[in-house]
């Protein structure tokens, strides 16, 4: 294992900041995963980490020992890639045993390290196979082997899952959350698949134009984001986001008035974030809003409605599979104030 520090970590492109004096500490053990849109600077982060980026200024510690200019293969790193990287003419079972030749292992240890991981990662009837011969989770399971026999302090992982479909992007998140449980090695993982973090990490960090938007637990951002863009980001569908202003001590937007735990002062522009999820058959004590329904996605566990209320207000609800609702149906439905997220207009800043 090894404990992280990124300090001021940057990365330029020339006169493009890809990574702007990013602040990290990454724990022992830890499952970090860093995640944003294409082109937040996340993957240029992990190139970092691992050596494959140069570091344009800051400083980078594993433990307590400076490895900003120590080169990759003595970093003590394993790096597992969305394109498997696998050698196509080599059997799965010296795919695996590539790393440790290199490390003057005998052939009686390589051969044990091979079958301990093929074991664990379940494809020990693979190994004579080639890379042509597998699916896509099963070349994913092979790079994850090669990874593991090195018996790296860090394991780098960006976008392993990408390329598979959504049942094997399932099971394999699984085995990696195994994986780290097993090894408890330190783990960064870079994706733009909320699913993912919010399933693998301990902490998410949230990425957004090289800087880190926030940093904390899974459950951490998504009931409690600092900003717009991490209430838009997590949570499908996403957050429905409504502007108005406060008055009177509520947040008010057209005819319709919410009365607010702690609300800010009068007069100022705020949007008001209301997850899908956090509506309830209205009842008394409960906030109302009556809206008209125009689209009904059933998903079999539970139902997406978009609904049009006052004002032309345009939301998404997500409701228990229970909720019989058509189009044109006009439906009532409470929000308890405690739910709701609040934001400064201006500043997209959470309140």
């Amino acid at each position: 294992m090894a404990r992280i520090t990124c300090a001021a970590l940057t990365k330029k492109y020339g006169d493009v900041v890809a990574v702007d004096a990013l602040d990290l500490e990454i724990a022992h053990g830890e499952f970090m995963v860093l995640l944003g849109p294409s082109g937040c600077g996340k993957t240029t982060t992990l190139n970092m980490i691992a050596g494959l980026e140069e570091i344009s200024a800051g400083r980078l510690s594993f433990d307590d020992a400076e490895v900003t200019w120590t080169p990759p293969h003595r970093r003590e790193v394993a790096m597992v890639f969305q394109s498997y990287a696998l050698y196509p003419n080599k059997t799965v079972r010296e795919n695996i045993a590539s790393p440790l030749p290199l490390r003057r292992q005998p052939a009686a240890a390589i051969d044990s390290a091979v079958a301990a991981a093929a074991a664990q990662l379940e494809i020990t009837h693979l190994l004579d196979r080639r890379p042509n011969e597998l699916s896509g989770g099963q070349r994913q399971r092979v790079a994850l082997g090669r990874a593991i026999v090195r018996n790296p302090a860090v394991f780098l992982m960006d976008g392993p899952l990408s390329n598979l479909d959504a049942t094997l992007r399932l099971s394999m998140r699984g085995l990696i959350k195994r994986l780290h449980q097993d090894l408890k090695s330190t783990f960064v993982y870079v994706t733009h698949d909320q699913a993912e973090a919010m399933t693998l990490a301990d902490r998410i960090a949230v990425m957004r134009g090289g800087l880190i938007q926030q940093l904390d637990t899974p459950e951490g951002i998504y009931e409690r984001p600092a900003n717009l863009f991490v209430a838009g980001f997590l949570g499908s569908p996403p957050i429905n986001l409504i502007e108005g202003v406060m008055a009177g001590g509520a947040f008010s937007r057209g005819g319709w008035r919410l009365a607010l735990p702690n609300p800010p002062a009068d007069g100022r522009s705020v949007t008001l974030g209301l997850r899908p999820e956090d509506v309830m058959v209205a009842a008394p004590g409960l906030a109302r809003l009556d809206a008209r329904v125009e689209l009904v996605s059933p998903l079999g566990s539970e139902t997406h409605l978009d609904v049009v209320a006052e004002g032309g207000l345009k939301l998404t609800l997500r409701v228990p599979k229970e909720w019989r609702a058509a189009v044109g149906d006009q439906i009532g439905f409470g929000i308890d104030p405690a739910r709701l997220h609040l934001f400064d207009r201006a500043s997209e800043l959470r309140l």
